[in-house]
């Protein structure tokens, strides 16, 4: 979890995310992983997060403080930003399928 405001998250940078899959690495190497944020803006590290084989979490609740973008454009842009470090954002049944998998493992 990143956060700008709270003391509990590293901030959305990337020397915060090699930090947190160092220490995924050590605990749990296997486990799949996404980047979420309370009021921050992760949108900086969408491509090294696809690069790197992660997933992404976006919307009201992650988003700054006094954000005036919507849900659905925070979405969007994640979606825009997914597509452009050159991977597919998963459908509702792609997920379903993938914790179904994940549990069953």
């Amino acid at each position: 979890m990143f956060s700008e405001t709270f003391a509990f998250g590293f901030p959305p940078r990337a020397y915060a995310l090699a930090a947190h899959l160092t220490l995924l690495e050590d605990a749990m190497p296997s486990a799949p992983w996404m980047i979420a944020a309370l009021s921050a803006d992760v949108r900086p590290l969408i491509g090294e997060t696809v690069a790197r084989g992660g997933h992404v979490r976006v919307g009201l609740e992650d988003a700054p403080l006094g954000t005036t973008m919507g849900n659905l454009a925070w979405v969007e842009e994640a979606v825009r930003l997914v597509r452009e470090a050159g991977a597919e954002p998963a459908t509702g049944a792609d997920v379903r399928l993938a914790l179904a998998t994940h549990a069953l493992a």
